[in-house]
Order: structure tokens, then sequence, then C-alpha cells
């Protein structure tokens, strides 16, 4: 039983936050949409009612044949179809030539000669501290030259309520609106991740009994949009095995590696004590004792410097430059002993004086562990009285180390494989020929490390001839020099 850990994000939570945000947002903004609407449907049905009031009245308009005063017959309708449940105060009056003919006195009114003829206008007005809605209409009447000015003013206590009251249902059903798709959202989300529930289970039946199944995860049941992740899990699976099946074989091997020398040296004690070392036979045994120790420290040695190239990821640790001349040079003079002893000779082939110096990226201890490596190596393997050349090339883009030998060579069909670890040519007979298998195995790890690029070549002998030997060629990255270098 999996128990949920504080902190950690829910993405099924985080789902319905990236869903219900937007969402929320699109509701604001209809519901401010929605009560402009709302304002403007209120304002103008009111206005329509009002107006109907307005044109009630001005229809009944007319002069007296008595006086020729103009009179106006006020028809109860235009009065009644305003009337509504909020009970709004009603006012009105009929102004012609600066006086009103009726209604009230007191009611503004702008000036009718300044007005359009028979155009039904609007305005908000004030009138006795409360806030009205007014109608109001120029008309010529038969017989009279100057206008008269028809106006009906309404309170808007009517109008506010109508648009409160249809704004707090279009609250209502924008937040029914929300919660109802949070609900929906939250199990269709869950419905939705289903696919993943079954995944973590097939992970969890793996590790069960403490052991752990490292084959691909099936990719039928994945949806679309997990399929990306899952590739990438099944390639860590992948590379997973790969390390587990490697340091396992690796275990394997170098305890077979080390179960022979400490088996030699096992069996020349015993002869010691039971010879003496004054004997012939004694001193042999201790010269293979010797021997054995010397390979066995070699071997620890490699697997040391192997662990070291595998700790850390391959890419080289910015900022780091090795001037390359350099390093080659004290590597290749802490070499020269051990190939002397051996019968090999040894040489160092430098630029001229004149060309840029060849700096690469990576870090120079590194740097120097692969080409003692490799020199090593190409002693190790050479003939008795053979050489050993070591070159250091290129440009400042591109520098390269060529170590070249003239010993028996790595057959072509073979090249791919000397870089395994514990992978030994054979010799003429098919016996594996001595040494632990590591030492080119340990440049192609620091080469990766280092970002640069190993080759092994045939040695050129003279025009068109190939000659006995190796070449191996290494090509770092190059670090340009500052523009700044060599100013004091």
């Amino acid at each position: 039983m999996t128990r949920r850990r504080d902190g950690v994000p829910s993405l099924r939570r985080r789902l319905l936050t990236r869903l219900l945000v937007p969402l929320g947002a699109l509701a604001v903004g209809l519901g401010v949409g929605g009560a402009a609407l709302i304002h403007g449907f209120v304002q103008s049905t009111h206005d329509r009612v009002l107006a109907g009031s307005v044109l009630a009245i001005a229809e009944r308009l007319a002069v007296s044949d008595d006086d020729g005063e103009v009179t106006v017959d006020l028809p109860a309708v235009a009065f009644g179809m305003l009337e509504s449940q909020a009970r709004d105060n009603i006012y009105y009056n009929v102004a012609h030539h600066g006086g009103v003919i009726t209604g009230y006195l007191d009611l503004p009114a702008p000036d009718p000669d300044r007005l359009p003829l028979n155009a039904m206008l609007f305005r908000d007005d004030t009138y006795h501290g409360h806030p009205v809605r007014v109608a109001a209409q120029v008309r010529r009447v038969y017989g009279e030259a100057r206008p008269v000015l028809v106006q009906v003013a309404e309170t808007t206590t009517g109008r506010r309520a109508a648009v409160v009251d249809m704004l707090l249902w279009l609250t209502l059903l924008e937040v029914a609106l929300v919660g109802g798709s949070g609900v929906l959202v939250w199990g269709a989300v869950g419905r939705g991740l289903a696919p993943l529930v079954r995944l973590r289970r097939v992970i969890d039946a793996r590790s069960a009994r403490g052991s752990m199944a490292l084959v691909p995860l099936p990719l039928a049941v994945v949806p679309r949009e997990a399929l990306p992740l899952v590739v990438a899990i099944n390639g860590l699976l992948e590379r997973l095995d790969q390390s587990i099946t490697t340091m396992r074989r690796f275990t394997a091997d170098a305890s077979h590696q080390l179960r022979t020398p400490l088996a030699v040296l096992r069996t020349h004690l015993a002869l010691l004590r039971r010879h003496g070392t004054g004997t012939a036979e004694g001193r042999a045994a201790l010269d293979d004792v010797e021997g054995a120790v010397r390979r066995l420290e070699r071997l620890l040695t490699q697997l040391l410097a192997l662990a070291r190239a595998d700790e850390d990821s391959p890419a080289p640790a910015s900022g780091e430059v090795a001037d390359l001349l350099q390093v080659a040079m004290e590597v290749t003079a802490e070499q020269v002993p051990g190939a002397l002893a051996l019968g090999v000779e040894v040489h160092f082939d430098a630029p001229p004086e004149d060309d840029p110096p060849l700096r690469v990226a990576g870090n120079p201890v590194l740097v120097g562990e692969l080409l003692g490596n490799l020199l090593d190596n190409a002693i190790r393997y050479n003939r008795p009285g053979g050489t050993v050349t070591v070159r250091v090339a290129g440009s400042p883009e591109a520098p390269r180390l060529e170590v070249e030998d003239d010993g028996p060579g790595i057959p072509e069909t073979e090249r791919g494989r000397v870089f395994e670890r514990f992978y030994r040519l054979p010799q003429a007979g098919g016996a594996a020929r001595t040494g632990s298998g590591l030492g080119l195995a340990i440049v192609q790890a620091l080469a990766d490390r280092l970002g640069a690029e190993i080759a092994l070549n045939d040695r050129a002998g003279g025009p068109g001839l190939l000659a006995p030997g190796l070449l191996a060629v290494v090509s770092f990255r190059g670090v340009e020099p500052s523009p700044d270098a060599g100013k004091g």
C-alpha cells in the first residue's frame, strides 16, 4: 500500500487547476459581457415602454378652435403601461412656447427649438433627488407654428431591480457551470489516468519479493501522450540492465583475473618454505612471485583507472583546458624507463615551435591517463627492439595525439573488439595474449569522458605500402586561445 506524501504534486489536481483556471477566467469574461448585455436589454425594454407613453400623449395634442391654444387630452393608457411591481414614480409635462401646458412645472426640460422634430430622445437626469430616465419628443401641431415638447420621466428602481435579479441568476448559473465542470473534469481526469495506474501496477508487480525485472514495459496499452515517457523508461531499463550485466561480468572476470596471481603466490610461498631461498628453485620461485605481484599490481591499477573513468558522466567538465603538448611530453618521459627495460625505443615528435599552441577541452589528468594507457599498451605488446613514436599534431580547432608502433599490430577484424573489457587478442596458436585486456577499454572510457574520438589504423610504410604495426589516433575538441592571451 502506497502512502501519500505531503508536498508531492498531484497530476489530477494540476490538470484540474489548468482546466478550471481558464474556465473561471472565461466565466468572468462572460459575466462582464453578460452584465453589459443585461443592462442594455433592460434599458432598451423599459425605454420602449417609456417611448410608447410619450407617443400616446403626443398623439392627443390639438389646437383649440376657440382661442388657438395647444391642448392635450391625456389618455389613461399613457401612464397605465408604465405601472410595474417596483411602483416607480411617473412624471410628465407638455411644454409649448416657454410654458407648461400640463404636467410637472419643475421637470427639467431642454430647449425644444434645439431638438430634432419627431425624434425620440432619451436621457438620464435627476428629479427631486432621485435618478430618473426621461423620454422626450418634439412635435408640430397642425395650426401652430411653434413646436411642442412632450416629456415622460420614470424613476429607475424597477430597472435596477431587474438588472440585479438577472445578474444574480447569471452568477448562479456560472457558479453551477464551473462547479459542475470541476466535478466532471475530476472524474474524467481520473478515468483518463487509469492507464498510468495500470502501468504502475505492472511496475509494482515486477518489484515483488525484492526482485526487479528489467525487461521493457509493454507499449500496447500505453496512451499516446504517455508513450514518450514509457519509451524513455524502457531505454533507462535497458541501460540499467546493461550496466548490471557489465558489473556482474566485471566482477566475475576480475575475480578470475585476480585468482591466478594469488594462486601463484600461494604455490611459490609453499615452495619457499619447503626448499628455502638458497637453492635455484627458491630463487626461481621468488622471481615468479615478483612477476605475479607486478601483474596483480598492474591489474589493480587498471581496475582503479577504469573505475575512475566510469564514475562520472561522459561530458567533460566545463572550463577545464589541457595543454596537449605539455601533457604528452610529461607522460612520454614517464614511460621511457619502462620501455627501455623491455627493449623498446620511444620517440617523441613535437610540432614546430612557431605553430600555435594546441589546447584541448578536458581535465589534464584524464588526458594524461588516456595517453599513458595507450602508450603503455603500445610498449607492452611491441616486439623486442621495436619503436614507439608519440606525435602531437593537428590544428587549434582539431588537435590530435598519435601513437605509432612497429609491433605485430591488430588485425582489422579485431579492432572493434579490442575496446571491450577483458578482451585479449589470440596469439598465433590460438591462446590469448598475456595481459588483462583492460588497457584499450580504459582508453575508450577516458575518450568518452573527454568527448574525444579514437581510431586504430594501419601503419604506413613506404609510398603505397603498409608496414607491420599500428597507428592510434585520438582526436580532441580544440579550444581557441583567448584574444587577450599573452597580453600583460
